[in-house]
């Protein structure tokens, strides 16, 4: 069973973190959002934080859902909602394309439903072997001045948080999902058909998902509630708490009343 954090009580809430991260991202929204009725569980996903590294070099997205599934099993969890960052906001997408019977809702924050072309393929492979030989800290380095909205950046308890949680990653568990990255299904032709009812989250100063790619996951969801953040890059959870709190609060407020969410 996943390593994973659990909050609250009702309707469940599942937080799938980004890579290189762990569940410590969502350590602001187990308080905020786990109110009301409302049941929070954020789990490491296999490879990261205090979730074991499993043999082999490939880590695919199936994956990584087919864990939380087996997490959520457990708990005896039968219908959730399900929010990812970035690499989470993919297992997201798998689960609710794979489940939709158990996914109520889905929301995807900071990602892409992009299709994967020759020259990401070649860097995220390069990438996963730099980790395996060098470790964390040159992804860290590189990745640490992308990350944050011009906010963010002047805020140093965030920043170097965020990197010390990069660092603590397996570089062998990290790895083997960008290698799972790098065969990812093209999700902007199949969330057309996704039908649980979605939430997209967006800041205007995200590198890793610039408009266009915002914009190419905005249609190819059917009718997707968008909120957009100024001024806010890859991490919106941790860089606008109180809109990403409100935006995620308010969707969850509209959403049908479930009888049974485990």
């Amino acid at each position: 069973m996943l390593p994973h954090d659990d909050h609250g009580d009702g309707d469940v809430l599942v937080l799938l973190h980004g890579h290189p991260f762990d569940r410590r991202m969502w350590a602001p929204q187990l308080t905020s959002l786990s109110t009301g009725g409302r049941r929070v569980i954020a789990p490491d996903l296999p490879g990261y934080g205090q979730a074991p590294v499993a043999p082999g070099t490939v880590r695919t997205l199936p994956e990584l859902a087919a864990a939380v599934v087996e997490l959520l099993d457990a708990l005896e969890v039968e219908r959730f909602v399900v929010a990812g960052l970035s690499m989470g906001g993919l297992v997201a997408m798998e689960l609710g394309l794979a489940a939709p019977d158990r996914v109520t809702a889905v929301i995807l924050a900071a990602t892409t439903a992009a299709g994967v072309d020759a020259a990401e393929v070649r860097q995220r492979e390069a990438r996963a072997n730099q980790l395996e030989t060098e470790g964390l800290l040159p992804l860290a380095l590189d990745m640490a001045g992308k990350l944050f909205g011009p906010a963010a950046r002047r805020e140093p308890d965030l920043v170097s948080g965020i990197v010390a949680m990069m660092l603590h990653a397996p570089p062998e568990g990290a790895a083997a999902a960008l290698r799972g990255r790098a065969r990812r299904p093209p999700y902007a032709q199949l969330l057309p058909s996704l039908r649980p009812p979605a939430l997209v989250i967006a800041g205007d100063a995200d590198p890793f998902a610039p408009e266009p790619v915002v914009a190419e996951l905005i249609d190819a969801l059917p009718d997707p509630v968008v909120v957009r953040l100024p001024g806010v890059g890859h991490l919106p959870n941790l860089e606008s708490r109180a809109a990403f709190d409100a935006a995620v609060a308010t969707f969850l407020d509209r959403l049908p009343v479930e009888s049974d969410c485990g």
